[in-house]
């Protein structure tokens, strides 16, 4: 039987790491702290203003301006950092009053961000016990048990139903006229189509035979997210609208959320063809909410911040589950992953995007979710689409290479330095610096008068080839204020290895000594988060920080790389 898991499978996009010959560890400094205040953040901030400004006034600007409203917002984890609204000159017909400003209050289609709040209804009825993502769908869709295939596995990898047949003159296209009773009276994209009712989409779905063999390959599925509209209203005995509602934006605060239509005044409805007031009725789980920039970047940091999930929960929800034809493209649940190399000048590290995209017509959304950097960011247009591709371009390369400077400046201040051992007999140190993208890497390690740091090199199978020790922070807490890393040894130059190349391969935690892990580190944090020990577990002791030290890494010298000063 197909499982709920494999429902969520289906849908979204994302990258892969392509074979390199050098590697550099990911997320290898902890998330920043983003404040409003900060002076580089608010000059990147200023210039994104200017540079948005001239788009909207120039001719040649990449959209129709006249006629293409937008509202953008940047968050941390903690607070919402930037917004900037548009409304364009020309606006479409508002039947219940008068148009007011697009800001980060406006109302908004978000249509398909909308799966986003469907799978995590379905997270939550997990945690509170009332179903498994392992459990098979007809289990709450019993309805769905006509179409289990050969194999006793439900094919849930349908596409949108209507499609097919959303064509006025279908003949005229080529293909071949049919019976009446073969044309769906409902779900259509044509003039006077109305949404189908539960009966009439189980009814049209259980003709159909499978897509794929189930967890073969994937594929973006609509219908899948109103099935699983269906299996949480049978799960709870409520209707979808009511299961978000209780579930997600009342314990969030996202009083701006809705599946309702709101009223035209509070939304922004473009002067183009558009979906403002479509009644798209049970399809709400696949595309039916609406809400403002606010309450989207509102819900980004809930998601980063694990405010209704537990840790291990959101990290998995985060990850893809299945590859796509693309190398920097995966499904998630819903998710669309991307990983790319191309964020930072000096630097080749993967970094992974993940983001959920929503096209209704007139509208068209994303939000966006950096976890490596605790960053969101939301982009809502209506009117003309490739407004949206620009607005999302520009803040992601204005705003990533700031919030890596601040990554690796915060990090230096707070643990870079050289650690001691307080008892005089004892002749242990050790000396990390930040490096760069590289993070923080350990340059000087004594144990006992001994050299570990050549003493650890030597250790790896791949001795003969240069690298150093790096530290990568494991988001794991000891004691209430010690904070994990783990050591690994990477390698600046590998050779190709060929088609399988297993040298692209970076362990962590390969050694241990009386049942310690050698490669852990355990920093004492203070109340500002700056390091005063590292404790060595494995070597049974602690090393304190000298304080009297400068920090090695300056700002001249971890900022100049990148191209960020002159």
């Amino acid at each position: 039987m197909v499982v709920l898991q494999g429902w969520l499978i289906l849908w979204s996009l994302s990258p892969i790491l392509v074979q390199s010959r050098r590697v550099e560890p990911t997320n290898p400094f902890p998330p920043p702290t983003l404040q409003k205040e900060d002076l580089r953040l608010g000059a990147i901030f200023e210039g994104l203003e200017h540079k948005i400004e001239e788009a909207t006034r120039s001719s040649s600007s990449p959209w129709p301006i006249d006629i293409t409203s937008f509202s953008v917002a940047v968050t941390s984890a903690s607070e919402t950092l930037w917004t900037k609204s548009h409304t364009s000159p020309i606006l479409g017909n508002y039947s219940d009053g008068s148009p007011s400003q697009m800001s980060d209050q406006t109302y908004f289609r978000i249509a398909s961000i909308s799966k986003v709040f469907t799978v995590l209804a379905v997270l939550l009825q997990e945690k509170a016990g009332n179903c498994s993502l392992r459990d098979s769908i007809t289990r709450y869709v019993p309805e769905l048990q006509e179409n289990v295939d050969t194999d006793g596995q439900s094919d849930l990898t349908d596409p949108f139903m209507g499609r097919d047949y959303g064509f006025d003159n279908p003949v005229s296209i080529g293909l071949p006229p049919v019976d009446a009773d073969d044309v769906p009276p409902c779900g259509t994209n044509r003039a006077g189509g109305r949404p189908c009712t539960r009966k009439e989409i189980i009814d049209g779905f259980t003709k159909r035979p499978p897509v794929f063999q189930p967890c073969y390959k994937a594929t973006y599925s609509n219908m899948a997210f109103v099935f699983l509209g269906f299996a949480l209203e049978n799960m709870t005995g409520l209707g979808y609208a009511d299961v978000v509602q209780s579930t997600i934006f009342e314990p969030l605060g996202m009083g701006r959320a809705t599946l309702a239509k709101p009223s035209d005044t509070e939304g922004i409805i473009p002067n183009v063809t558009n979906d403002w007031a479509a009644d798209i009725g049970t399809y709400g789980p696949t595309g039916g909410i609406y809400t403002t920039t606010s309450d989207l970047a509102l819900f980004a940091r809930s998601v980063l911040t694990n405010k209704l999930l537990d840790n291990a929960t959101t990290n998995a929800w985060l990850k893809p589950r299945s590859y796509s034809s693309s190398w920097s493209f995966a499904y998630g649940m819903p998710w669309e992953i991307f990983r790319t190399s191309d964020m930072l000048s000096d630097s080749d590290r993967i970094q992974t995007i993940v983001t959920k995209a929503g096209g209704l017509r007139g509208y068209t959304s994303q939000l966006i979710m950096i976890p490596e950097y605790s960053l969101g960011l939301v982009v809502f247009v209506a009117g003309d689409g490739r407004a949206l591709a620009w607005l999302r371009e520009e803040i992601l390369k204005s705003l990533i290479p700031a919030v890596e400077e601040t990554s690796r400046s915060q990090t230096a201040s707070r643990l870079s330095g050289s650690y001691v051992s307080s008892v005089a007999t004892i002749n242990s140190s050790l000396t990390l610096e930040v490096q760069g993208s590289s993070g923080l890497v350990v340059t000087s390690w004594i144990s006992n008068g001994t050299d570990f740091h050549a003493r650890y090199m030597d250790m790896s199978d791949r001795k003969h080839m240069p690298g150093k020790i790096q530290l990568t922070p494991a988001q794991v807490s000891r004691g209430g204020n010690g904070a994990v890393w783990r050591a690994q040894l990477v390698h600046e130059d590998l050779p190709s290895g060929g088609l399988v190349n297993t040298n692209l391969i970076v362990d962590v935690d390969t050694f241990t000594y009386a049942s310690r892990s050698l490669e852990e580190f355990v920093f004492e944090l203070d109340a500002s988060g700056r390091s005063t020990k590292v404790d060595l577990p494995a070597f049974q002791i602690v090393l304190d920080k000298q304080t009297s030290m400068k920090a090695l890494n300056t700002f001249d010298t971890l900022m100049k790389p990148m191209g960020l000063m002159n």
